[in-house]
């Protein structure tokens, strides 16, 4: 036996030292990095500059004047015309909205360049001072539609001063961008001359670099000899301590493999699979044996990946937490993670248990809660909660939102007279066609009885006047035969209301339609009425 003094011993710290010399070549290579920072802000100055003189003609503020000018005089011309009665006033309406639009006035400014602004003054105050105009006449319109003809008449008088002040804006924009365009263009041209000094710099430091890195080649060759000595020695003790892992693997798949549940255990850097159980692989879909996995690959949503990854990362594991795992037949399943060590790296161990059959139950209890039973529409609690989330969605985003509210006429009568199975039937026959003609995004609930009510987003008192005029004939033209083979004739009352302010909530805007709908019923049933109609012949 070999006394320790016999075993080979890696290379002393002296003989592995680095020569003095390497601390000039740090130097070099600081030097080169100084250089290449300034030659990368230069170069991103000098392409910022670049951005700025090949800004798009379209996105220009000359272009955006220049618009301005050639929408004015089609609405001036078109203002002619309709005081000539060679055009609808209608058309005059919406050119004077395309030139609003075209204004693009925020918080009643137009939307200019901050150094436009500042050189040209008159000009930001002549795009104001039209937008004011546009404005006033776009209002006259659509509050006195009697006095279009009159507001025809103001932009016949002040076109040609209008027309004027935009044309002196068009010019003078134009000359303003030439001039920033022969500012943008110098200063390029000085960014260039320094970039072209640092690239100098640059490739004299390279060039020392590299003859810096030749005589250290030359060094790091005299050292491979004593490494490969050290190399033959630890390449002893890893094929030992590879035995001892292989060992080690083994008794932890066994163990794992006994697991009833699903089980897989992942490198965290590499993907590599430590061990995966027979029920896992058939889960996935993967092919046997998997290589390669990442624990966001085993959860079939994005978003319950990125809430796994987030709570291991902070928590270093995670309990019964519900998720649908699987790519051919996604199921639901209750998952524990956990990070922990092995073979001196963090890997993933997750397992978990199959609750398909619990998630089935859970979204039927909610199908019944929130749904009707009778059409499948939205009940009552389940409507005004859609609905109060919708109304703020619109009072968010300044957009109109309507509410309809649908009663079926003498439905009482259908009951007596048919019986109430026929009554359910028509019910069920209206919810369907009152479905089909409206959008995907509006909401369909059934308050109870024989009414129904409807919300439209983004649909004011006029547009959704034509969905409930549509509501009314598709009921009408129904073909609903009773059990006695009578056919039967079916008609409804429609109210509506438009969220009329901001603190008007769903209740409220309920309440308001009803009574248009109490209003069209005492008035002879069968027909539509908006709830400021109602209102003012009550009054």
């Amino acid at each position: 036996m070999s006394s320790p003094s016999d075993k080979p011993r890696p290379p002393s710290p002296k003989a592995c030292r680095l020569p003095p010399s390497r601390n000039g070549t740090y130097w070099l290579l600081a030097l080169v990095a100084a250089m290449v920072l300034v030659t990368s802000a230069a170069l991103w100055w000098t392409l910022h500059q670049v951005r700025a003189l090949a800004q798009p003609f379209q996105q220009s503020d000359l272009w955006h004047v220049s618009s301005v000018h050639s929408e004015l005089a089609r609405v001036v011309l078109l203002a002619r015309q309709v005081k000539a009665l060679e055009a609808p006033e209608v058309e005059l309406q919406e050119r004077l909205e395309v030139l609003f639009s075209t204004l693009d006035l925020v918080d009643a400014s137009p939307r200019l360049g901050t150094r436009l602004r500042q050189a040209l003054p008159q000009t930001v105050l002549d795009l104001e001072d039209l937008g004011r105009h546009v404005d006033r006449w776009s209002a006259r319109f659509a509050s006195a539609p009697l006095g279009r003809a009159e507001v025809a008449n103001d932009i016949s008088l002040r076109a040609d001063e209008l027309l004027q002040r935009i044309r002196k804006a068009v010019v003078a924009v134009h000359l303003f961008s030439t001039q920033e365009s022969d500012r943008i263009r110098q200063d390029l041209h000085n960014q260039f001359m320094l970039l072209s000094a640092v690239l100098g710099g640059l490739l004299l430091g390279t060039a020392l670099l590299i003859r810096r890195l030749l005589h250290e080649a030359r060094s790091a060759q005299a050292l491979s000899q004593q490494l490969a000595q050290a190399n033959r020695h630890l390449e002893m003790r890893v094929a030992s301590r590879t035995r001892e892992i292989e060992e080690s693997r083994a008794l932890l798949s066994f163990i794992l493999d006994s697991s009833p549940s699903d089980v897989v255990l992942v490198d965290v850097e590499s993907g590599f699979v430590h061990f995966i159980n027979n029920q896992m692989v058939e889960r996935l879909g993967l092919q046997w044996p998997p290589i390669k996995l990442t624990l966001p690959e085993l959860l079939h949503e994005p978003g319950a990946s990125q809430q796994l990854m987030a709570a291991l990362d902070k928590y270093g594991q995670v309990d019964g937490m519900e998720a649908l795992i699987g790519a051919r037949n996604p199921r639901w399943s209750s998952l524990s993670a956990r990070l922990i060590e092995v073979d001196g790296r963090l890997a993933h161990l997750l397992w978990g248990f199959d609750i398909s059959t619990h998630k089935q139950l859970e979204s039927q209890l909610r199908e019944l809660a929130t749904r009707d039973s009778l059409t499948g529409r939205l009940n009552r609690r389940a409507f005004l909660e859609r609905g109060t989330a919708l109304l703020d969605h619109c009072r968010r985003h300044a957009k109109p939102c309507t509410v309809l509210m649908i009663d079926i006429d003498h439905f009482k009568r259908i009951n007596d007279r048919h019986g109430h199975q026929t009554g359910d039937d028509s019910l069920r026959a209206c919810a369907t066609a009152i479905a089909n003609v409206l959008r995907e995004a509006d909401i369909l609930g059934r308050l109870g009885g024989e009414e129904f009510a409807a919300l439209l987003p983004h649909s004011s008192t006029e547009s959704a006047w034509s969905v409930a005029e549509r509501i009314r004939d598709a009921i009408a033209g129904l073909q609903i035969v009773s059990l006695a083979s009578q056919p039967l004739k079916i008609t409804v009352s429609i109210g509506m209301a438009e969220m009329a302010h901001r603190d008007a909530g769903i209740e409220t805007i309920l309440a308001w339609a009803d009574q248009a709908l109490y209003r069209a019923k005492a008035t002879g049933r069968n027909k539509v009425l908006a709830y400021e109609a109602a209102f003012a012949h009550s009054q």
